[in-house]
């Protein structure tokens, strides 16, 4: 079980909000003057996702409370994060008009978009890269286009995950940027939104002048609940999603819409977990009756429950624990049907040529007798070291 909450972390959830009301800032006072472990608070921050709202908390109010290193390792994260979202906001700029040119609907996921909607400051919400979903029929066509632009698809093994395609631009304009294009937005052995469904409800709308596509809202939430559960449930910058969108946008969302295609999608878990984790963590205005509808039930509930307490919930949870056989088990317990948990368990002990690849460094050709044994071994080493590397405490 999680232990009570330390003053870091107390920090870290009043400091993840990028508006504070006059009671959070003085809350924030007084957790300062309590001289927190500041590099712990560091390395959170920058693993949360929030290092860069947390420096424009911090510093103008409480200069004198915060060590001059702190402030300049935090100063160092916000310019490296403004300067990095400005790259990105660019090329986005480049891309859709090349795909509108093409004649491809695209709908930019999350990234410089979804900060323009939600956020006071769109360049302080941390971003990796730009994700971009398009129709299946549209996928080689939109690779051309990010070809034609400077981009190279990227080798199977900086691939990862099945249902996008990774490009990284060769171009000067665009250094170290990486696109996904989504033609899904998760795997097909998990439960995800309808993609189909989702394009048959979104909207053309326009960013920074230029033609794009949009979700409904009840789609955005749902999936920015499944997108948090997905990544793990282990960065406080995903429920600021969540929590700004409601803030935002409460008043037009149809709660009754969500819950059914939440439902719908067996989708009621993770949007539960979404919703209820912003709600419980940072604020977020989720009616009770929308948490009681979607709460799941069951031992394999209260097992899932249990086990993310135990890896180290929301706030403590190592990056190890963020891949193997614990994300695994979570993953297949966070199923709404036990049809969708046995997908999750065919997956892992009879595992796709890709994912065995990367685990074993057997290739496609090798013998079932060759790969398995080492498949096992993995597992189990992975799940031992997991095991070694659980936040004590806890």
């Amino acid at each position: 079980m999680t232990g009570p909450p330390t003053v870091e972390d107390e920090l870290l959830v009043t400091a993840a909000h990028p508006t504070l009301s006059a009671e959070s800032k003085q809350r924030l006072s007084r957790l300062l003057a309590r001289q927190p472990d500041w590099w712990r608070l560091v390395d959170d921050a920058e693993r949360h996702g929030i290092a860069a709202s947390l420096h424009g908390h911090l510093c103008p109010q409480s200069a004198a409370l915060v060590p001059p290193a702190v402030q300049e390792a935090l100063a160092h994260s916000a310019r490296a994060c403004v300067a990095w979202n400005l790259r990105l906001r660019h090329e986005l700029g480049r891309l859709l008009p090349a795909f509108d040119a093409a004649g491809i609907a695209v709908m930019p996921l999350k990234g410089p978009v979804l900060a323009d909607q939600l956020y006071p400051d769109p360049l302080l919400r941390a971003t990796g890269d730009l994700d971009l979903l398009v129709r299946h029929a549209d996928c080689e066509a939109g690779a051309e286009v990010l070809q034609g632009l400077g981009y190279r698809r990227l080798p199977p093994e900086e691939q990862g995950a099945g249902y996008h395609t990774r490009f990284g631009s060769d171009d000067a304009e665009a250094p170290g940027v990486v696109v996904e294009l989504h033609r899904e937005l998760g795997e097909s052995h998990a439960s995800g939104p309808d993609v189909r469904a989702i394009w048959a409800s979104a909207s053309r709308s326009t960013w920074a002048g230029q033609a794009m596509w949009s979700m409904a809202l009840p789609d955005l939430l749902l999936y920015l609940c499944f997108h948090a559960a997905k990544d793990g449930l282990a960065s406080l910058r995903t429920l600021v999603d969540v929590t700004l969108l409601v803030t935002r946008h409460g008043s037009e969302i149809s709660w009754e819409d969500v819950t059914a295609r939440a439902r719908a999608a067996q989708l009621a878990a993770p949007v539960y977990l979404g919703l209820g984790q912003s709600r419980a963590l940072l604020g977020a205005a989720v009616p009770d009756p929308v948490l009681a509808g979607l709460r799941p039930r069951g031992l394999s509930w209260r097992v899932s429950q249990s086990l993310f307490e135990w890896r180290g919930g929301v706030l403590h949870v190592p990056d190890e624990m963020l891949v193997g056989p614990v994300m695994a088990i979570l993953m297949m317990l966070w199923e709404d049907s036990a049809r969708g948990r046995l997908r999750h368990l065919r997956r892992n002990l009879l595992p796709a040529t890709s994912l065995r690849g990367r685990w074993t460094g057997a290739g496609p050709a090798a013998s079932w007798m060759r790969w398995y044994p080492i498949w096992l071994w993995q597992a189990a080493r992975h799940a031992t070291r997991q095991i070694r590397t659980r936040p004590r405490g806890l």
